[in-house]
């Protein structure tokens, strides 16, 4: 540091340390989650984001704080992930943007920066939310002073945000339910620490950090012949090391996520060969189960021969779809429907901006329409249409894979009759919005939600993003789900099974629940989806 402010040198050693702090506090970042689910991903979704920040800038001895912090953000635009990402890239985007082409970062120039990256956050949510990271970066801004130095600022954000942070839980009820402040953030908190860690007086005191979990960063929109394979499987026994096992994941492939406990670990990689990521989990003396293997460059080989092959003057459709989906059963389903591509998404996976615009890069069609069929993944698509101007790209705001499924079907007609762009994403819409959502997963601890008290290892049903059962086996959680949404005006139940659950478990479970349950036709189809055992649609 001088007397006039900090270079851009020492502002990446700064990122670097931010970074690694998160990357330290996933776990912690993941287990606040409201809900008591096995794919609570705040701190996986971050850490990605960050990561993709990371590579921008990893190897720059860029001296103008401009230059690092617009290419810091512009990575974390690329790499964002989940509703907590993409906010923090628009908190990054907003920061640079106040930098204007300034070389070095003054106190008035950081605290302009960082009015400019809550605005820009701010602007970029439709309804904004308090009690969430949104809050932590407002209400932290009131601690800066243009009469303190920089350390003397940077520590006060600091300390304001974590202020904020724990009061959190009387800004949204259900943080004060659960007995938890939001995950979101708690990752901007971290964040904020790890810079503030590295901060110095002396700058030639610096050394940029080494982030082992950065070295082996998820490759960029890859070509066909760079996909490899989509390995998941989950490791059950006693006293599993998930650190380990993440290490040795991050040597094996890329994309790496890791996650769990002692007893039972989710691991989820992209690699060249899957088998040597199984053999070391089996010579760890894990039981697996739940093993996935999906040869994603045979899929996108299949998908671009089939655009080859297209009959002679048909050219590309008017109308396409990108279409997220966890399990190779659901992704088959999207294909069968004719949805364009699919991203694969899901639990502690979800897609980046950059993989969307990829995505909508290599869609056949001028006019694009995105599923994200997750909550968590709809600000991403928002922010890779905004991003293109090539096309016309729509979303769907699908918040599960039922829904999306619905969209489809509606989307076939559409296109069958010739119905025009606006149109057809209005059908869909109304389409997916018909349909009813019930996820079921066992509780990863206990928990008061809802004024439900919920037992570690319940079956816990999930009614359209509402906790509605908690029971200790799944055909009373199910029937419980169904009795709160109301079968008396619907028509059919579909059973997606996933997660260890087989379809002839669910045709016993559909023959046990047509005892008690009349009016309505059940139907069980294999989805593979991960961590959910059952997702049944309701219409």
């Amino acid at each position: 540091m001088t007397n006039t402010g900090i270079d851009g040198r020492i502002l990446k050693a700064m990122f670097g340390a931010g970074v690694e702090q998160v990357s330290d506090n996933i776990a912690l970042i993941n287990q606040l989650n409201v809900f008591p689910v096995p794919d609570g991903d705040t701190g996986i979704n971050l850490y990605h984001t960050l990561q993709r920040a990371w590579q921008e800038i990893a190897k720059s001895d860029e001296e103008a704080v401009c230059v690092v912090a617009e290419r810091f953000a512009y990575g974390a635009l690329m790499g964002a992930r989940g509703n907590s990402g993409t906010i923090m890239s628009q908190l990054l985007t907003g920061f640079a943007d106040g930098l204007g082409q300034a070389p070095l970062l003054s106190v008035p120039l950081f605290i302009e920066a960082c009015r400019s990256a809550v605005e820009r956050a701010y602007a970029a949510v439709s309804q904004p939310v308090e009690g969430t990271i949104l809050t932590v970066a407002r209400e932290s801004l009131d601690a800066l002073s243009a009469e303190a130095p920089l350390a003397e600022n940077l520590a006060s954000l600091v300390d304001a945000a974590e202020a904020s942070l724990n009061n959190t839980p009387n800004l949204l009820p259900l943080l004060k339910e659960a007995g938890v402040v939001d995950a979101g953030g708690m990752g901007l908190l971290c964040f904020l620490q790890g810079m503030r860690q590295r901060q110095r007086q002396d700058g030639t005191q610096l050394q940029v950090p080494s982030i082992s979990h950065v070295e082996h960063p998820a490759p960029l929109s890859p070509s066909v012949e760079a996909y490899g394979y989509d390995v998941q499987f989950l490791m059950l026994g006693e006293l599993l090391d998930v650190d380990a096992a993440r290490r040795e994941m991050e040597q094996l492939g890329w994309s790496v996520i890791v996650v769990g406990d002692p007893s039972a670990v989710k691991v989820h990689l992209h690699a060249d060969n899957p088998a040597p990521a199984l053999d070391y989990a089996v010579k760890t003396g894990a039981a697996l189960t739940d093993v996935v293997i999906e040869n994603m460059q045979l899929q996108a080989m299949d998908f671009a021969k089939s655009k080859e092959q297209q009959a002679p003057g048909a050219g590309a459709p008017a109308v396409s779809v990108i279409a997220v989906a966890d399990g190779d059963g659901m992704q088959a389903i999207f294909r069968d429907l004719n949805c364009a591509l699919t991203i694969a998404g899901g639990a502690g996976k979800n897609p980046s901006t950059e993989d969307f615009l990829g995505a909508i890069e290599r869609n056949p069609a001028q006019s694009v329409i995105i599923l994200p069929n997750h909550k968590d993944v709809a600000q991403a698509a928002e922010q890779a249409a905004s991003l293109q101007t090539a096309k016309r790209v729509r979303i769907v705001p699908t918040t599960s894979m039922p829904q999306g499924i619905s969209a489809m079907v509606a989307y076939g007609d559409a296109t069958d009759k010739n119905i025009e762009y606006d149109a057809m994403v209005a059908a869909m819409e109304a389409a997916s919005a018909a349909v009813n959502t019930i996820q079921i997963t066992r509780a990863t601890r206990a928990a008061r939600i809802n004024g439900l008290d919920i037992h570690e290892r319940d079956f816990i049903a999930i009614i359209d993003g509402v906790i509605g059962a908690a029971e200790t086996n799944i055909e009373s959680s199910l029937s419980k789900a169904l009795a709160f949404i109301g079968i008396k005006d619907k028509e059919l139940a579909t059973l997606y099974c996933g997660a260890g659950f087989t379809t002839s478990a669910a045709n016993n479970l559909i023959e046990s629940l047509l005892l008690t349950i009349e009016g309505i036709e059940f139907e069980a189809v294999y989805g593979g989806q991960s961590l959910y055992p059952l997702l049944v649609s309701v219409e």
